[in-house]
């Protein structure tokens, strides 16, 4: 008699365990039904990302290639223009600075002799 009490009780238990988990088996159906639909989504879509990413790393990789020899441009310019420009002006104010001594050298004689 006890053990037909404990089987009533089980089943009634296992009955109630059933009830409830039947929610939660059609919510995890439902709920599989829409991964799958993103996936589907996904793996129609995810190709064409991927082409659009390599397009856009191509594009950064020319424009900074670029960028590099714009710089490198940039630099022989300030070079030449060091070279070409800025030393000549040096020597010609050197030049000047000179002949500005001598002029005032020979100023000071004459002002001497006076």
């Amino acid at each position: 008699m006890a053990w037909e009490i404990a089987l009533i009780i089980f089943l009634l238990s296992l009955t109630v365990l059933l009830y409830m988990l039947i929610p939660v088996v059609f919510n995890l159906r439902s709920t599989l039904k829409k991964v799958n639909s993103t996936l589907d989504v996904l793996n129609d879509d995810l190709p064409e990302i991927l082409e659009n990413i390599k397009e856009i790393s191509g594009a950064v990789t020319s424009i900074s290639g670029k960028v590099e020899d714009t710089i490198d441009d940039i630099i022989e310019i300030e070079q030449m223009v060091s070279k070409e420009i800025k030393v000549p002006l040096q020597n010609i104010a050197n030049s000047i600075g000179l002949l500005l001594q001598l002029i005032n050298k020979l100023f000071d004689k004459r002002s001497s002799k006076n």
